[in-house]
């Protein structure tokens, strides 16, 4: 088995951003963990970005394993955002389905 990839985008309210003082060193502290509690988790990270005014966050991610992946965006992530984590394939993927050919 091959792993797979995840594109999760996760958004929350303004009330709920990192930027709020309330929120700020719980975030911070996550960002600075992110790459070490990825790799402890089996997670290879191949992008993580922030569109801080539209209040979103995107990850491209690599895992043999979903729990993987929702362990690695454990909370303040999960319990701050909603998100929407997709498993996708190459374009080139998509075309060898079965049903594709």
């Amino acid at each position: 088995m091959h792993a797979l990839i995840f594109v999760a985008t996760l958004t929350h309210t303004p009330e709920l951003c990192f930027g709020n003082p309330s929120y700020k060193q719980q975030g911070k502290k996550w960002v600075e963990n992110m790459r070490e509690s990825a790799k402890k988790l089996g997670v290879t990270i191949h992008g993580a970005y922030a569109s801080p005014n539209e209040h979103t966050f995107h990850f491209v991610l690599e895992s043999n394993s979903h729990g993987a992946i929702s362990d690695f965006l454990s909370p303040p992530i999960l319990t701050h955002h909603s998100a929407r984590i997709s498993p996708v394939v190459t374009v080139e993927e998509a075309f060898g389905l079965s049903f594709m050919k």
